[in-house]
């Protein structure tokens, strides 16, 4: 007969083992977050200058260029000049305001948009199968409105954050106020 090993042994090996894949995973996970080290490369918005921003990043301005005109829709222009340039100038008032905010803010804002530019979060959780640019207006409206009615609060937070961030801004130029979205108070009709 073969000597059995002691049950403390076994225990004590499917620790290390655990420990020691927790150890690899964590550091793959922490090589491939790495920057310069991902094998997804950051595919810039082609007529945006994100030179000009001082907290928002390319990938950053990549998916609000894609989530603004859908959480603005029925107000945002269009046509693809207007359009382009609505959405430069909303790009440069987000990254002002944003860096008008604490730190923390900022950060926090970041870890978002990370969260949501990497392939695997964004498919998994936003259930944005393409990227940010190749998305159509029904995927970015169907994650939203996913997001909106979550039960997960960290989701609903995020919703608002992209949703209130984009119609903030957008409604912070004056060139964007039209009577058809506030016609003025009701006129008082006397009896």
């Amino acid at each position: 007969m073969h000597p059995t090993p002691s049950p403390a042994l076994e225990r004590r090996l499917i620790l290390k083992l655990g420990v020691a894949g927790s150890t690899m995973l964590a550091g793959a996970g922490l090589l491939g977050s790495l920057h310069g080290c991902s094998s997804q490369t950051v595919v810039t918005h082609p007529e945006i200058e994100t030179r000009t921003l001082s907290v928002l990043r390319e990938k950053d301005v990549v998916i609000l260029s894609a989530i603004a005109p859908i959480a603005i829709k029925g107000n945002f222009p269009t046509d693809s000049t207007t359009k382009q340039q609505t959405l430069n100038r909303l790009m440069i008032d987000i990254d002002v305001f944003v860096a008008h905010t604490s730190p923390l803010t900022i950060k926090k804002v970041q870890q978002m948009f990370d969260l949501l530019y990497n392939p695997a979060f964004r498919m998994m959780v936003a259930g944005i199968w393409p990227t940010w640019q190749n998305a159509s207006e029904d995927d970015i409206e169907e994650f939203l409105l996913g997001w909106r009615d979550s039960r997960i609060n960290t989701f609903r937070q995020g919703y608002l954050l992209l949703t209130q961030l984009s119609t903030m801004m957008y409604y912070f130029e004056p060139d964007n106020w039209t009577d058809d979205i506030y016609p003025g108070p009701p006129q008082h009709i006397p009896g």
